[in-house]
């Protein structure tokens, strides 16, 4: 019971002496924690309203509000503070001695401000400093060891500034070092003497730095790296003995690069390999023995590359590993997909959007039981079978949007009642009767079908399922194509004003010839009744067509006389009779 009222007591000081543009409470760790994120601040901080006992301070504010702080030696009081966040408030420079007397301070967080220039005066005191994030400023330059007051930081991140160049040892005196962020500078090169002070370095990212190559230098150098990043940067080739010396390496992100191929046994100095980006560059070949030696890799991304195959052969080593394949984006087709498929077994997670894909093959899962995400977005379908998702009894997210879909049917609904979250935006939801009425029959018990957005027909354009009238709705918008009902993903396609006309000027153009018909079986008809009836008014000009001045032709070879016998010529003629007989 004592400690709970001392317990009531602390929050009770706390809440006393907490500034009122603040929030003052204890953070998940019981540490004191004054909040301050509503935004407008103005100089000077209101550190005389804070308890002395202080130890998390978290400044912030929104994008449409904004502070405008300063920062100096104004920190001394608060001898038990272990951390300083100050985001979103324009501080123009740290100062020369900011942070001196707060020797318990362990992270420092000034990112989004409009901080031009860092010195090594910068920090003094912070002796005991472990973590320094100076992201999203505006720092162009920094000189030989900035951070040498700083031998226990492990963590500097000093991504998306204006820095173009690194200057030799700048990171002295950081022997403990793990991990380092230049992600977003122009730097265009790095220099393998600005690393010879970080050898110890677990961590390491350079994304979207303008790197057109590596020196290989920098890895025999680094080579306790367990992640790197150099994705959205523009090399253009790796060698196959690229990562030789990084043996320790898990994570190696290469995407948004201009990579035309990965060579053969590329990757096979990195046997602790278990996760590998290659998205977005310009490949158009996998060799099969590019992933040699990677058993334990986990998760491959090769999505929205120029790959039109997919061997089986290149994925058989990662086959008792492999659980994340994100593959989209590619012009594989998906009767190969399919056979890779039946190699890595051991998927949970499969990407194929963005393929063109308009049918999916009813055993493309058949061997991935352990499939728990499906992404099938962005491709042309206009149904789904049910069928498809039978081998898949532990799926929890599928993803079906940015397709073609007017409707599901009856048999995929109930399907999808098992399957968790499912994701249906940006399909062209015609909300009738035709297409949606099993979907407004499961808007209780499947939640996400009330946000679908209905874009036919006009009438109901922009509600959701959730928002519709069901006794107003039309029958049909307009006249669907269906597909057969056996398969079970209900496609119903809207056949345009086009169509109608298209279908009208058919049906004219049939009852046209159906006319003509009518009327030249008629002509004929009575014409052959006319002659008959009047053959002998016939004079020399009608029977002239049944004398020899016409020529048969015979076989396309000469023309042949033809002469018609009278019954008594037939009579006399014993030859003639025998023809007559069909003797």
């Amino acid at each position: 019971m004592l400690p709970f009222v001392l317990l009531l007591l602390l929050l009770a000081g706390i809440s006393c002496i907490c500034p009122p543009e603040c929030e003052c409470e204890l953070d998940v760790r019981g540490r004191r924690q004054v909040m301050c994120t509503k935004g407008g601040m103005q100089v000077p901080i209101p550190i005389t309203q804070m308890d002395a006992m202080l130890e998390v301070l978290k400044i912030s504010a929104p994008d449409h509000n904004q502070n405008a702080l300063t920062i100096g030696p104004i920190f001394q009081q608060f001898s038990q503070l272990e951390e300083i966040h100050i985001v979103k408030s324009n501080i123009p420079a740290i100062g020369k001695h900011s942070f001196w007397g707060v020797p318990t301070l362990k992270m420092l967080n000034l990112t989004q401000n409009n901080i031009s220039q860092v010195l090594e005066s910068n920090f003094q005191g912070l002796m005991h400093l472990e973590q320094l994030h100076l992201d999203d400023n505006r720092i162009e330059s920094m000189h030989s060891g900035t951070f040498r007051k700083l031998p226990e930081l492990r963590v500097l991140s000093l991504a998306r500034n204006r820095i173009t160049e690194l200057a030799p040892r700048l990171f002295l005196s950081l022997a403990k070092l793990t991990r380092l962020d230049l992600s977003g500078n122009p730097l265009d090169d790095l220099s393998p003497e600005v690393f010879k002070d970080v050898q110890e370095l677990r961590v390491f990212a350079c994304r979207g730095c303008g790197l057109k190559n590596i020196n290989t230098h920098i890895y025999s150098l680094l080579s306790s790296l367990t992640h790197l990043d150099l994705g959205d940067n523009d090399i253009k080739y790796i060698a196959s003995d690229e990562f030789r010396d990084l043996r320790r390496l898990q994570v190696l992100r290469l995407d948004g690069n201009h990579l035309p191929v990965v060579l053969e046994r590329t990757f096979s100095w990195t046997p602790k390999l278990q996760v590998l980006s290659l998205a977005r560059n310009r490949l158009a070949k996998v060799t099969t023995t590019a992933f040699v030696n990677l058993t334990t890799l986990t998760e491959l991304d090769l999505s929205y590359n120029k790959l039109d195959r997919a061997e089986t052969l290149t994925f058989q080593p990662l086959a008792e590993s492999l659980k994340v394949l994100i593959i989209g984006g590619n012009n594989i087709p998906i009767t190969e997909l399919k056979y890779v498929l039946q190699v890595v077994v051991k998927l949970k997670e499969l990407s194929v959007a963005d393929m063109g894909l308009t049918d999916i093959p009813l055993g493309l899962l058949v061997h991935l039981e352990h499939l728990r995400s499906l992404n099938f977005s962005g491709n042309n379908m206009m149904h789904f079978p049910s069928q498809v998702l039978a081998p898949v009894p532990k799926l929890n997210e599928l993803d079906l949007s940015r397709n073609n879909f007017y409707g599901l049917d009856d048999r995929l609904l109930t399907r999808l009642e098992t399957v968790p979250t499912v994701h249906l935006q940006g399909n062209p939801w015609s909300c009738d009767h035709c297409h949606i009425n099993w979907m407004l029959n499961r808007l209780e018990r499947m939640e996400y079908l009330q946000s679908v957005v209905c874009m036919y027909p006009y009438s109901v354009q922009g509600l959701t399922l959730a928002a519709l009238d069901r006794e107003s709705l039309d029958w049909c918008s307009a006249s669907p194509s269906y597909r057969d009902d056996s398969i079970a993903g209900l496609s119903l396609a809207h056949t345009t004003k086009l169509g109608f006309i298209a279908a009208g000027a058919a049906i004219i153009l049939l009852l046209i010839s159906s006319t003509v018909i009518v009327l030249t079986v008629f002509y004929s008809r009575h014409h052959a009744a006319y002659y008959y009836t009047h053959e002998e008014k016939r004079g020399p000009e009608h029977d002239s067509i049944f004398e020899n001045h016409g020529a048969v032709i015979d076989d396309g070879l000469k023309p042949k006389k033809v002469s018609i016998a009278t019954i008594d010529e037939i009579t006399k003629d014993p030859d003639l009779q025998i023809l007559a007989n069909g003797s």
